[in-house]
């Protein structure tokens, strides 16, 4: 009987050793811990303009898709990639034709098997 409990008593000890050292520091979970308020009041504009201010890797990525989006295809006009234009305001308007009484769809499609069409 006696050598069931001192079994026990290693077991448990075993146990609380490995749970002990098997313990991991918050940070290392990326678990989210508030920050204190002064760090966190420094901004004090816009949720866009405190990350502009502070992470350069945003504006690096819309310039570097820009780029390819320039240079790699035929579908999309550089005129298109420029910020804070809009091509075309008349509403049913094509895009690439912004002329009173233009087409809004002037594009005529090839017949091929995905658009089902007969000849």
């Amino acid at each position: 009987m006696n050598s069931i409990i001192l079994w026990c008593c290693v077991f448990l000890i075993a146990a609380l050793v490995i749970s002990a050292d098997a313990s991991v520091d918050p940070q290392e979970l990326n678990i989210w811990m508030p920050m204190k308020a002064a760090a966190a009041a420094t901004c004090q504009g816009s949720i866009a303009e405190c990350l502009g201010s502070s992470a350069g890797e945003f504006n690096m990525d819309s310039e570097i898709n820009r780029r390819i989006l320039a240079t790699s295809s035929n579908y999309i006009s550089y005129g298109a990639l420029e910020r804070n234009t809009v091509p075309c305001s008349r509403r049913g308007a094509s895009y690439y034709n912004c002329q009173p009484g233009a087409e809004a769809n002037p594009y005529t499609r090839g017949c091929s098997a995905i658009t089902r069409c007969r000849s």
